[in-house]
């Protein structure tokens, strides 16, 4: 009798019971999620950080008409508004970023470094609406900082552990430039 229903069981089941096809399909199914999950937030965080070497670079580019006496006079008095550096400063960076209404561009100068660095904000206060009307770039030999900040608004979810502003949901990034002005 046993022997009866074992090779009914190979018979109707014999084919299925062996069979490995279909292993892939479901092994590929396990794992595509959290593989796709991880590529997209490598390549987020890629694009975010070459966002913001881009803004550094920016920065840079737009310090140097601070420094060499484009912006404003050597006793101080301003040559250029806060519109047009921010605009100078958004065009290097509008192929990636929408420059008008997530830059926030802050300069200031002192009498020393030490009391720049006093008196300057830190990078993460200025944007969101705060610090951003801060636009004094100093005269001839005077120290100055340009800073940039833009609120990188994540995509992949989940990617709040990199964030440090609007509750975690976004990341502040920021391009820094603090040099002395040259005597022009």
């Amino acid at each position: 009798m046993w022997g009866h229903l074992n090779s009914w069981r190979r018979k109707v089941f014999g084919r299925y019971h062996r069979s490995e096809r279909g292993a892939t399909a479901v092994e590929f199914a396990l794992v595509a999620a959290p593989f796709f999950f991880v590529l997209g937030c490598i390549c987020e965080t890629g694009l975010m950080l070459f966002t913001e070497y881009v803004l550094q670079n920016a920065v840079q580019e737009a310090s140097r008409q601070v420094r060499t006496g484009q912006v404003s006079a050597s006793d101080g008095t301003l040559l250029m508004s806060s519109s047009a550096f921010k605009t100078s400063v958004c065009n290097n960076v509008k192929l990636l970023i929408d420059c008008t209404g997530k830059v926030t561009v802050y300069v200031n100068n002192a009498a020393s470094f030490a009391s720049l660095a006093s008196s300057m904000a830190d990078p993460l206060t200025i944007g969101g609406g705060s610090n951003s009307n801060v636009f004094s770039p100093g005269g001839k030999l005077k120290p100055a900082a340009v800073v940039a900040t833009y609120d990188w608004d994540f995509v992949f979810p989940f990617m709040n552990f990199l964030g440090n502003v609007n509750g975690n949901d976004a990341r502040r990034i920021y391009g820094l430039a603090i040099f002395r002005n040259e005597p022009f």
